[in-house]
């Protein structure tokens, strides 16, 4: 996957360019309008967004947090390019028979995929529910903020067995966003966290050192700003979905 970052971003971003993008938006479904405009969205998805269309999305709905009951709809492509291929009569059918239905809160944002402090073992489709953490990075805190996380990705790698993607804001959203997601095949994964994370931490320690943790997690955390980091619970919807591809 790749990055491709605002100049200003560059500042508090430092990780190499090229890669997965995405589109993200977010819309308001009113309860009345939920069971109509999933149908709609199924069918408008299933239609137009298949795997030969090139033109992959991905639907989830928020379950936990202040956006509770919102859908978010992810585009994938590889390039900002792919993301701006124009399919005229897929978006006729949304205009016509999903927008009557939803409203769109908070507009459109693009991310990139950070390889690097990434990493998911699990084969594509197999999880359902993501434990969605939003930070808000300073513009002079990106190289502690990437290093811990980077850090995080080997140690995970070195467990195994463990679903970590990260995405960086590029255009569209407040600077500094970046989206860390762990994922899992349902909610026993966020129940389980407290078996999984000690092992990830350990390998931690035995990749930098004893105290690397301590000292680069309060780092990390002194790289955010004090406000915009908060968190979600996210559930993948397949049936509202393009099928499952491997974003590394």
């Amino acid at each position: 996957m790749k990055k491709l970052i605002l100049l200003v971003c560059l500042v508090a971003f430092t990780f190499s360019a090229a890669g997965q993008q995405i589109w993200m938006s977010a819309y308001k479904v009113d309860p009345s309008n939920t069971k109509q405009a999933r149908e709609a969205i199924a069918e408008k998805t299933k239609t137009y967004n298949t795997l030969e269309s090139a033109r992959l999305i991905y639907t989830y709905e928020i379950v936990a947090g202040e956006r509770a009951n919102h859908l978010v709809r992810v585009g994938f492509g590889q390039s900002l390019a792919d993301l701006d291929s124009w399919d005229s009569a897929g978006y006729d059918y949304w205009i016509e028979n999903v927008s009557p239905l939803i409203s769109n809160v908070g507009g459109t944002e693009y991310m990139q995929y950070v390889a690097d402090a990434s990493f998911d073992d699990a084969e594509p489709g197999s999880n359902r529910i993501s434990k969605v953490l939003h930070y808000n990075v300073s513009r002079t805190g990106g190289p502690d903020f990437w290093n811990f996380r980077n850090r995080v990705a080997k140690a995970a790698e070195k467990v195994g067995n463990v679903s970590l993607n990260v995405w960086a804001g590029s255009l569209g959203g407040p600077n500094g966003h970046v989206i860390v997601a762990y994922s899992n095949k349902d909610m026993s994964g966020i129940d389980n966290e407290n078996e999984t994370w000690p092992k990830v931490l350990e390998a931690y320690r035995e990749l930098y050192g004893e105290d690397s943790v301590e000292t680069d997690q309060k780092a990390f955390n002194e790289s955010l700003n004090a406000w915009g980091n908060y968190s979600e619970i996210w559930r993948w919807l397949p049936e509202l979905s393009s099928p499952p591809v491997s974003i590394k």
